[in-house]
């Protein structure tokens, strides 16, 4: 199959596109910039110079491919989240972008699949009940609502049911040796010290890298259209992520910084988004794909970032 995917060389597009290429598919990359196009190449991918929020121009490239994979992103470091534009553009690519490539894979008569890649972290807090797509309640501050919108995007490719798919995957939060966060953690960690996102008592899904990508190969093998969870095995509460932070750089404890320094890096919406306990469930897209992750929980995740940025 011929796939246009946009966000090939992030950390999610990477794995994702190494996965596909090696189960033979042919890999059309939406490229940026000079240095984006050369990724591309290195990666075996065929790279192709459009705008992402021009009808036409990509217009051009989608069509022939069966699939469209809208991975790009924008998301700046937490160090500059305070800042009042700092999501400015990862809401364009999410909204205005995810319309765009909607359009021009309906005006293609090839396309018959279009998967967004969302997140859980509109869920409501739900303290320690397990939620789902299906029935949690949505409580989306404006830092989210262009997935959201995206979504909706997503669901109008999909208004016939039989002929395209439109899926959605809302994965919980990466964690790998290839995430910047990670890294960030994982060194503060070695010097003894975390700051908690959230109490203790409070559940946060999150998703191992390459797990995502398997979980997206997965959604273009087997899923119906819809929105689906995805999300490692065991979701664990602050308390417990902290407890398998140390373990991983093998300290008994970690010295707590007090929650307040968020406001520092946070906007007052996003530090009330980051402290909500969300235990999400994937037991249905598990169910109706076969996907399994390969790293069901955080004591073993963090164990394998460390010991993939040693190896580094």
């Amino acid at each position: 199959m011929k796939i246009f995917v946009t966000g090939a060389t992030g950390v999610l597009g990477r794995p994702v596109v190494r996965m596909l290429m090696d189960d033979g598919a042919e890999i059309v990359a939406l490229s940026r910039s000079a240095a984006n196009r050369e990724s591309i190449v290195k990666m075996g991918a065929t790279p192709v110079d459009a705008d992402l929020f021009d009808v036409e121009s990509l217009s051009r490239h989608i069509t022939g491919c069966g699939a469209v994979l809208h991975l790009a992103t924008s998301i700046p470091p937490v160090s500059k989240l305070r800042s009042a534009d700092a999501l400015i553009m990862n809401d364009r690519i999410r909204d205005a972008g995810t319309k765009a490539l909607v359009e021009a894979a309906l005006a293609s008569q090839s396309v018959k699949t279009f998967l967004y890649p969302g997140i859980c972290f509109m869920y409501a807090d739900g303290g320690a009940r397990w939620l789902a797509a299906d029935d949690a309640e949505i409580r989306a501050p404006s830092p989210l609502r262009s997935t959201l919108a995206a979504e909706r995007h997503v669901a109008a490719f999909d208004e016939s049911k039989t002929v395209r798919r439109g899926i959605t995957l809302r994965f919980g939060a990466f964690y790998g040796a290839t995430s910047r966060d990670s890294r960030d953690m994982l060194n503060m960690a070695r010097k003894g010290v975390v700051l908690p996102m959230a109490p203790d008592d409070a559940y946060r899904s999150f998703i191992w890298v390459d797990d995502a990508a398997t979980a997206i190969h997965a959604a273009l093998e087997n899923a119906d259209s819809g929105i689906y969870d995805v999300v490692e095995d065991v979701p664990y509460t602050q308390r417990e992520a902290i407890e398998a932070l140390a373990r991983a750089v093998r300290r008994k404890r970690l010295w707590r910084l007090p929650r307040w320094m968020l406001r520092l890096a946070l906007t007052p919406e996003l530090r009330e988004l980051v402290g909500r306990s969300q235990r999400v469930s994937a037991k249905r897209f598990k169910d109706i794909t076969g996907w399994q992750p390969d790293v069901r929980d955080q004591t073993d995740g963090w164990v394998r970032v460390a010991r993939e940025v040693a190896g580094a």
